[in-house]
């Protein structure tokens, strides 16, 4: 046993020992070759090392060269600026040595002028003590004496420069009245406000007419009994017309008749008598806010609700068919335009010039009494108005003499707005009137036979005897007629006067 023991030991010591020296060979091996890369990489090392250390020393040289270039550069900026710093000072120097002078002179200057005040004044106390000695009066009363007879001067220049404006404003006043109301008449570019007085609603099919008339006409009685309206149904095809007189009533009707266009249930009696509330209570918000839009665009500020609401029923309002909300704003425009040409109160002009109407907008009420321009004077007295306001607004017809130039401006803005051509209708009678008028006029001369008057009024044809007028008494005759005609009849543009003389002789041969 000992023996296999000592026997395997020593084999295995064998096989070790040839392991180890196996191993150290191939480690020398190894090393060797490591060594020799070693040497190769430090010797490239080295070569780039160099090749950096040239690369490097000729940058910075080069940087070097490039800051010493920047380096003289700047220094030579310094040094001029240097220079002009130097330059600067020494004229600062200098000012400041002109103005120490003109200190001193101006100083020197006061002194004199001070000097010589003194002077004056001492002067003047003498030549004040010489005067007083010699008249007996005190310096006080001297002066107040020169003072009262300069100023008696000046009022009597005062007074002549007056009378010399006055003369010239007279004799110029019709030239700049023309010129300012012509500026404004151009300047006022608004559209005509003429309004039909019938209104026509469209109805999407025609059986809704039969719908809406009920039976018997019954809806439609109750309707025009309670808006007192003319309604008709058969005038045009898918056409309801509407006309009144009262333009309230007129609106209420159409929202009503609108209302009742789509209402899907049969219609009775107390089914219009309902929508004609509802319209009124519609239209009541409606005059509100067309009210408040009107007094917006005006820049009125500071008015009462209901004088709102009464103001939006101008809208509503025409007088010879012009709509008397167009036509307020064209007043208070046009008067705004002409205050401010002759510097007068503007904001009166405006105010009384839109509100001279207000009356209007309430005198169709049965209950209430009065020409529209005294109530015009009770709404804006109710509503505190300044008096001067008041007075240009009511005033516009001479219901009471004029007393302001404010009055008189809404006046002329008032005949400027309705004369202006296409602002106002004139209705048949009125237009029948005229006409015969100015053919009355022209038979009223002897040897007239008969006149006829054409084109609207414009001309006038005269048939006159030729027994009694002869050419050479034609031309006075039309002349007399033209004149009689500008001095009694009220006409506008121009009326052209024909005469006409016709002679016939008859004979029979035999």
């Amino acid at each position: 046993m000992t023996t296999w023991l000592l026997t395997g030991a020593g084999t295995l010591i064998a096989s070790l020992s040839i392991s180890l020296v196996f191993f150290s060979k191939k480690k020398l091996f190894d090393y060797n070759e490591k060594t020799k890369e070693s040497e190769e990489l430090v010797s490239k090392s080295k070569k780039e090392a160099e090749i950096i250390l040239e690369e490097t020393k000729r940058r910075v040289t080069k940087t070097k060269e490039l800051f010493e270039g920047d380096l003289a550069k700047r220094e030579e900026r310094v040094k001029k600026l240097k220079e002009a710093l130097d330059f600067k000072e020494e004229i600062i120097k200098k000012k400041e040595a002109r103005n120490n002078e003109i200190k001193l002179k101006e100083a020197s200057l006061k002194e004199e002028v001070q000097s010589a005040q003194a002077n004056i004044k001492r002067a003047e106390k003498e030549s004040l003590e010489k005067l007083s000695a010699k008249t007996g009066l005190t310096p006080v009363e001297v002066k107040e004496r020169i003072i009262n007879q300069y100023r008696k001067e000046l009022e009597e220049e005062n007074e002549e420069r007056i009378i010399t404006l006055e003369e010239d404003l007279k004799e110029n006043a019709v030239k700049i009245a023309k010129k300012i109301l012509t500026s404004t008449i151009q300047r006022l570019s608004s559209p005509t406000s003429v309004e039909s007085r019938i209104l026509q609603i469209t109805v999407p099919q025609d059986h809704i007419k039969g719908k809406i008339v009920g039976k018997e006409g019954k809806n439609i009685e109750e309707l025009e009994k309670a808006l007192d309206v003319d309604v008709i149904f058969n005038d045009l095809p898918n056409t309801i017309s509407i006309s009144c007189y009262n333009l309230i009533n007129r609106r209420i009707a159409q929202m009503t008749i609108e209302k009742l266009i789509k209402f899907r249930n049969d219609i009775n009696e107390i089914i219009v008598k309902k929508k004609i509330k509802e319209s009124e209570e519609e239209l009541d918000k409606e005059l509100f806010k067309i009210g408040s839009d009107i007094v917006t665009k005006l820049n009125l500020k500071n008015l009462d609700k209901e004088l709102i609401r009464t103001i939006g029923r101008l809208q509503f309002r025409t007088s010879y068919g012009q709509n008397i909300m167009k036509h307020s704003m064209e007043v208070a425009w046009a008067a705004t335009m002409i205050g401010s040409e002759l510097g007068l109160n503007v904001e009166t002009c405006k105010i009384a010039g839109f509100l001279h109407d207000l009356g209007k907008a309430i005198d169709q009420n049965p209950d209430v009494q009065g020409t529209h321009d005294y109530l015009t004077k009770e709404l804006m007295e109710k509503y505190n108005f300044k008096p001067e306001e008041v007075h240009a607004a009511w005033t516009h017809h001479e219901s009471a003499p004029l007393e302001t130039p404010e009055a008189l401006i809404v006046k002329a803005a008032d005949a400027i707005s309705a004369g202006r051509p296409g602002a106002r209708q004139e209705s048949i009678s009125k237009y029948l009137e005229r006409l015969e008028a100015l053919e009355s006029t022209a038979d009223s001369f002897e040897g007239v036979k008969n006149s006829f008057a054409i084109s609207a009024g414009r001309e006038v044809r005269v048939l006159v005897d030729p027994e009694v007028i002869t050419d050479e008494t034609m031309l006075p005759l039309a002349g007399n007629i033209a004149k009689k005609i500008e001095s009694e009849l009220t006409y506008p543009g121009k009326i052209k006067v024909n005469i006409i003389r016709r002679t016939k002789h008859t004979e029979i041969a035999q």
